[in-house]
């Protein structure tokens, strides 16, 4: 083809058609550059759709890091709202003087339970790679806003409630320390009357109630922040699918 062309260039020449020539030399110019400009246009066409095919790959991926995140959070938000309803029924009878022996407030400490689940672990591998890489520009920008946002609740969320259950272990560990956590010193078991043999009671309930109290911040706080997150990972979710 090059051979085609020069030696129609040559045979203008030597006939001394420059007026000819110089109309096929432009038309050649413009065929080079529409042939450069199609090679350049079908590069875009061929890297645009590796971003697009890289973008959906992470909403994917993003897709089911969130539902997991979804399922976890309706758990244990679930699993904590049956808790405070016990709390709430127990805190009731406290104040209508239906414990009103040191019996019953041995009963809530050894019966009762404490076991809180107010951590949450989100899945947050897609989301990191995708900072981490610099391709979060690949998504549109709402879904930057909202992704950015959710990011920052679940970790104002794991920052307080570290800082509360913290407390609240220290708190259980303080008040665990003066009692035996287990056996009845009512009952007629020796081994459980020598365990409580020295053990002051005159403060047991004034301490399970503040325990109980502080558990049912803790976890009034845990449903208060986890219920955002949920909502907001809720929201991202419909993004990815759109």
């Amino acid at each position: 083809m090059i051979k085609f062309f020069r030696h129609i260039r040559k045979s203008l020449i030597e006939k001394n058609q420059m007026g000819k020539y110089f109309k096929y030399a432009l038309g050649e110019i413009l065929l080079v550059v529409i042939g450069i400009l199609i090679a350049l246009q079908i590069n875009n066409w061929n890297e645009q759709q590796k971003k697009n095919q890289l973008k959906n790959e992470y909403k994917r991926s993003l897709k089911i890091d969130y539902t997991k995140d979804t399922l976890q959070l309706n758990t244990r938000l679930l699993r904590n709202k049956l808790r405070l309803q016990k709390l709430d029924t127990i805190r009731t009878n406290i104040e209508s003087g239906f414990y009103n022996k040191i019996e019953d407030y041995v009963d809530i400490f050894l019966e009762d339970g404490v076991g809180i689940r107010v951590t949450n672990i989100y899945n947050t591998n897609s989301f990191n790679l995708l900072i981490s890489s610099g391709n979060i520009d690949l998504l549109d920008k709402s879904l930057r806003t909202e992704l950015m946002e959710l990011n920052r609740l679940q970790n104002y969320e794991n920052t307080v409630q570290n800082g509360n259950k913290d407390y609240f272990f220290k708190f259980m560990e303080h008040v665990s320390l003066k009692y035996p956590t287990f056996g009845n010193p009512y009952s007629d078991d020796i081994t459980s009357k020598l365990l409580w043999k020295h053990v002051e009671l005159e403060n047991l309930p004034k301490d399970v109630t503040a325990l109980l109290e502080q558990e049912h911040y803790t976890i009034t706080r845990y449903i208060e922040l986890s219920e955002r997150v949920l909502r907001q990972t809720e929201l991202v979710l419909t993004l990815l699918s759109d």
